[in-house]
């Protein structure tokens, strides 16, 4: 049973306004918009992945396999463009700095795109990133999933250092919205782990802090011959959180969403029987859940609000999540 004092004090890192606003179970109840299912976004892609946007609500993914490889850009009026070609990224994030940060494992280089132009500039080599987070101090966390590690890169100085090893397969990553806490999914288990970001940037209290859930085994027999057998690895993949504190992570099953405490709020069913790579937010009021699925792209309206994390955390829940 985990300590939720000992992980709203030292993880969370918002102790009041977590008991505040968290103390009350949030079902998936909470989350949806009544009427609301998966809409189609996009399709006819290679492969999709790498979902993330920017403050005017504009949403990008990566076609990573098209020929040649593109990142895509949907307008909250729903006009999608390409927005920049040739180069295959698994993991897209902004930065304070007004950069596009890119994972690019192909070429084992951590790289960032300026604007406008799309001038591409290698931030980090001989590297192995698969996902990444860049906070707003401008810290950049990325996964090296074959490498069992997660490394830490300040762009401003060149400094890089591994700062966790260990998860079999780290994959997901993301922050909490006061972005004291990094989680991370383990693609091969059954766990979200989290940790703490010290003010050095590294990362302590390292726990598995969610547990995912699972898809059923057709090919396994249970020992009474009766109880359905669960697969040991998740699929756990790409990640976000919302400014009311909880955790979506893609998997196998769906989106997988968790409260703050690590409890798990309910699965929302992928929109199709393809291989989900990754979720995140978008639109204006960064309340649409985007989440890419092999050649397609879907979204949903949410009553949550995604966060931004190249912007310093919000100082106060948003209107939707305090208590009425």
């Amino acid at each position: 049973m985990k300590n939720l004092a000992h992980w709203t004090l030292t993880l969370l890192g918002c102790a009041l306004l977590t008991l505040k606003t968290h103390a009350q179970d949030m079902p998936l109840s909470m989350l949806l918009v009544p009427g609301e299912d998966w809409r189609l976004v996009s399709e006819g892609h290679a492969f999709t992945d790498a979902p993330c946007a920017d403050e005017k609500g504009n949403f990008y993914f990566s076609d990573m396999r098209s020929t040649p490889p593109a990142i895509w850009k949907v307008a909250p009026d729903g006009t999608k463009s390409k927005f920049l070609e040739g180069t295959s990224c698994s993991g897209l994030k902004w930065g304070p700095d007004g950069r596009l940060y890119g994972c690019v494992g192909k070429d084992k280089q951590l790289v960032a795109f300026e604007f406008p132009g799309g001038k591409k500039s290698v931030v980090a080599e001989d590297v192995q990133p698969n996902d990444l987070v860049v906070t707003h101090k401008g810290h950049v966390y990325f996964t090296e999933t074959g490498k069992k590690q997660i490394t830490f890169v300040n762009p401003k100085t060149g400094e890089k250092r591994a700062v966790d090893t260990g998860i079999t397969a780290p994959n997901g990553i993301t922050v909490s919205p006061d972005q004291g806490t990094l989680a991370v999914s383990d693609s091969a288990g059954v766990h979200v782990w989290a940790m703490r970001i010290e003010p050095d940037g590294n990362l302590t209290h390292k726990e598995p802090y969610m547990t995912l859930r699972t898809e059923v085994d057709v090919n396994a027999k249970s020992p009474d011959g009766r109880s359905p057998v669960y697969k040991t690895r998740s699929s756990g993949d790409g990640m976000t959180s919302d400014r009311q504190g909880r955790y979506y992570v893609a998997s196998a099953v769906g989106v997988q969403v968790f409260d703050p405490t690590g409890r798990m709020s309910g699965v929302l069913p992928k929109p199709t029987g393809k291989f989900m790579t990754s979720c995140g937010f978008g639109g204006p009021n960064m309340d649409v859940l985007y989440v890419t699925c092999a050649d397609q792209v879907f979204a949903r309206k949410t009553k949550a609000n995604g966060n931004l994390f190249f912007l310093p955390p919000p100082k106060d829940p948003p209107p939707a999540a305090k208590k009425k």
